[in-house]
């Protein structure tokens, strides 16, 4: 046993001795390129960058050139003599020679690629031009190349004769490859059989399933469109380079490049296609035809142009072929380039008579449409400028998603149009339309009012606790005159299963509130808090109940919360399946969270947010007197406002409006009912056609709101809290004396800061705006 445990280790050492010398005679088998080839190939790589290049250095690559040149001439004329007697007698003798030579070429050529990389341009010009040396060039290059195609035929030959030998001496690796193959085909087909399946497996959970789904998943979507062509393409590149790995069979990777370039230039080709076209359905059918045909001419040029360069580049390297390939290429697309440029040149054209704003050298661009050989440029100018003047418009529509630059926009385009219409306004020609007259022109809301989409995520989230079958007291909160009313009534009309109660809370406050309460439920209405209570916990229905202007249960000022708590209290002990929303107010709600804090006990608390730019321009289009009376027709004729590049290709009626409405939007801070207000107060009456026109308003301001006392500020903030306020309370909400209070609320009223609702103030329509900018700068209030 230990004899053999001896010879062991000498038999180990004997196999690897045995296995190093069939390598190192497998090496010495192997055929070496030409001692000349060699040595130019190190030359070569001895030279510097040409940025260091000497004067000697240029020289030495111009010899360099000469002398591969003069190689691959005498070695190209040994290789068509070899080639020939390998024909007559195909010994092994005979082809190590060809084959020698044959790499010999090969590194000749790419010496000859470098050699041409680090010369001047006249040197590339002579060798890879169109001239005399380059023609001679070319010719030797392509004696080069059919004799390479030769020579490869001949290598397969012996490469199949070999597979035919070592299969009778080893089929093991073949048929391990061919089991490789097969199972990439079986792979493919179960793919193709269950792929429908599985994709409408993706769509259902990961798509439908979702509002908004993630980018990434939006991407593998559009790609299984084209599924079955990928996974064709995978199979046989896999299939190639499964067989590629047997000896004799190597040269099947270069099939690899007809794959790729020719089916997967399908595949991107379908892609952009598809792209293209989905991006194009708001177009005329011809531009989307044309543009269509566009990406196809350019796209399998690009994919055929690909393929013939590469297979230069692996026959003879980037010499004289691959150069003079590159020129006629770019001819080529020179050629599409004019031919698609006169396919477009009407519809380019006929865009920009549209347009009505254009620079000068569009203008001269229109003038030489079909001026000949000025019209080629005149075309592309005129697609540069549509091009331009798209991406500006995409990229500011883009931008105007976002309330900070909209709101630049707006100031700017609100100072233009000041600067612009204050001579128009000083003609005495204009007179403003007052009072009740401007409901005429633009209508009030009604319930048959155009409803706008607002709120929809808010009213989903709220809509989770009050419509369902479980007790919720829930809060929505937004500044006055946000839509908190019409918000409420929306969702008491979608109420199914409870009874819809709508509560206007009273100015007095918690006791009237019981009262107009105990109504509602066909109780009497001096009925009390007890006997509400009995009946909703004795009521077989369930209720909805939606209080309106919750802020009047609230008061600035210590112990102000009692009537909303009470409220809030009644609702929760009824132990019934009662839900309730409570509209307040942000400027009151902001009270109510700070004086209870962790104890703030409500279900769900959402706000509203400001209205968008869209959202208000679509109310006050829809605000507009529709009736076929021309007599309360308004125009927004003669109305000045900025280009804006979101507004492109529109009349200058629209685009006044269009702008007309950013201002509005601007300035209300997205408060839809401020903004119809002061679009009434923007109606001027002609004098001479008695024609009702759209000019800018006069917005109020007022520096002494900025520099006025704190005090005096804080009887503001108390009034907007409360909305409408005796001096009683305003008294008790600020800690002034009644002295002090009256002389503050005829301050405001002598400078119109104020109204008087039956002897309780409230702050003016006119002013509302500016009054709550300036609280807010003075973190006196949150709008």
């Amino acid at each position: 046993m230990r004899a053999k445990f001896f010879f062991l280790p000498i038999l180990l050492m004997l196999l690897s001795f045995s296995a190093q010398a069939k390598w190192e005679y497998k090496l010495a088998d192997e055929p070496q390129i030409d001692e000349v080839a060699v040595k130019i190939a190190a030359e070569v790589n001895k030279l510097p960058d040409p940025l260091f290049m000497s004067h000697g250095d240029k020289e030495k690559v111009n010899q360099l050139m000469e002398a591969v040149i003069n190689e691959q001439r005498t070695h190209a004329d040994q290789f068509a003599n070899q080639i020939k007697t390998y024909s007559n007698d195909d010994t092994d003798q005979h082809w190590k020679a060809a084959e020698r030579t044959w790499l010999t070429l090969r590194s000749l050529g790419k010496s000859k690629e470098d050699l041409i990389k680090l010369s001047t341009h006249s040197t590339q010009d002579l060798v890879t031009g169109f001239g005399p040396s380059g023609v001679i060039q070319f010719k030797q290059e392509w004696y080069v190349t059919r004799l390479n195609g030769e020579f490869l035929i001949h290598l397969q030959i012996r490469s199949f004769k070999s597979l035919i030998k070592d299969i009778f001496i080893s089929p093991v690796p073949l048929i391990w490859a061919i089991i490789k193959v097969l199972f990439i085909y079986f792979a493919l087909t179960w793919w193709l059989a269950n792929s429908k399946r599985f994709i409408e497996s993706f769509k259902k959970v990961q798509l439908e399933s979702s509002t908004r789904p993630p980018l990434w998943i939006r991407l593998i979507w559009y790609i299984s469109r084209a599924h079955r062509a990928i996974a064709v393409l995978i199979a046989i590149t896999l299939s190639l380079r499964v067989l590629s790995t047997i000896p004799s069979l190597s040269q099947l990777i270069v099939l690899e490049i007809f794959t790729w370039w020719i089916l997967g230039g399908s595949i991107a080709i379908s892609f952009i296609l598809e792209f293209a076209y989905r991006n194009s359905r708001a177009s005329s059918k011809e531009i989307t035809r044309l543009r269509l045909s566009t990406i196809r001419w350019y796209v399998w040029s690009f994919i055929f142009v690909g393929v013939i360069l590469q297979i230069s580049q692996r026959m003879v390297g980037k010499g004289t072929i691959y150069y003079w390939i590159s020129s006629l290429v770019f001819f080529w697309f020179v050629l599409i380039t004019l031919k698609i440029l006169r396919k477009w040149r009407p519809i380019v054209f006929r865009r920009i008579n549209k347009a009505s704003d254009k620079p000068l050298w569009v203008v001269w661009a229109e003038k030489n449409e079909n001026t000949f050989l000025l019209n080629i440029l005149a075309t592309t100018i005129g697609i540069a400028w549509i091009i331009t003047t798209t991406c500006q418009s995409i990229f500011v529509s883009k931008l105007s998603t976002y309330t900070f630059f909209s709101q630049g926009l707006a100031y700017l385009f609100k100072i233009e149009v000041a600067k612009q219409n204050e001579n128009e306004l000083q003609s005495q020609n204009f007179v403003r339309v007052k009072g009740d007259e401007t409901f005429k022109y633009i209508t009030p809301g009604h319930e048959d009012s155009t409803l706008i989409n607002y709120a929809s995520d808010e009213f989903k989230e709220i809509s989770r606790y009050v419509l369902s079958n479980n007790p919720a007291v829930c809060v929505i909160s937004g500044e006055r005159g946000v839509g908190t009313t019409t918000f409420l009534k929306q969702m008491l009309f979608k109420v199914k299963n409870a009874t819809p109660i709508y509560l206007n809370c009273p100015y007095a406050g918690y006791i009237e509130l019981i009262q107009e309460f105990a109504e509602q439920l066909g109780l009497n209405r001096d009925a009390g808090e007890i006997q509400i209570l009995n009946h909703l916990r004795k009521s077989n229905e369930s209720y909805l109940i939606a209080l309106d202007n919750g802020q009047r249960l609230v008061k600035p000022m210590v112990g102000g919360l009692s009537g909303l708590l009470k409220f809030t209290n009644l609702l929760r002990r009824s132990k019934k399946n009662h839900r309730a929303i409570l509209a307040i107010e942000k400027a009151s709600w902001r009270f109510v969270d700070r004086a209870r804090g962790e104890r703030l006990l409500f279900d769900w608390v959402t706000f509203l947010p400001k209205w968008s730019e869209a959202q208000v321009a679509e109310l006050l289009a829809s605000r507009i007197n529709q009736s076929e009376d021309e007599h309360y027709k308004v125009s927004f004729e003669g109305l000045v406002v900025p280009k804006q590049w979101d507004h492109d290709n529109i009349s200058e009626e629209d685009r006044a409006r269009n702008g007309f409405y950013r201002i509005l939007w601007h300035y209300a801070d997205g408060n839809p009912t401020v903004a119809l207000r002061f679009f009434r107060l923007s109606l001027r009456r002609n004098k001479t056609n008695d024609a009702v026109v759209v000019r800018l308003f006069r917005a109020p301001e007022s520096e002494e709101l900025e520099k006025m006392p704190k005090p005096m500020l804080a009887v503001l903030r108390s009034i907007v809290q409360l909305e409408v306020a005796s001096q009683e309370a305003l008294s008790e909400c600020t800690q002034l004396s009644h002295a002090e209070v009256l002389g503050t609320l005829r301050y405001f009223q002598s400078r119109g800061y104020i109204d008087w609702n039956d002897d309780k103030a409230k702050v003016s329509d006119h002013w509302y705006r500016h009054i709550t900018n300036v609280l807010h700068r003075q973190h006196l209030l949150v709008k």
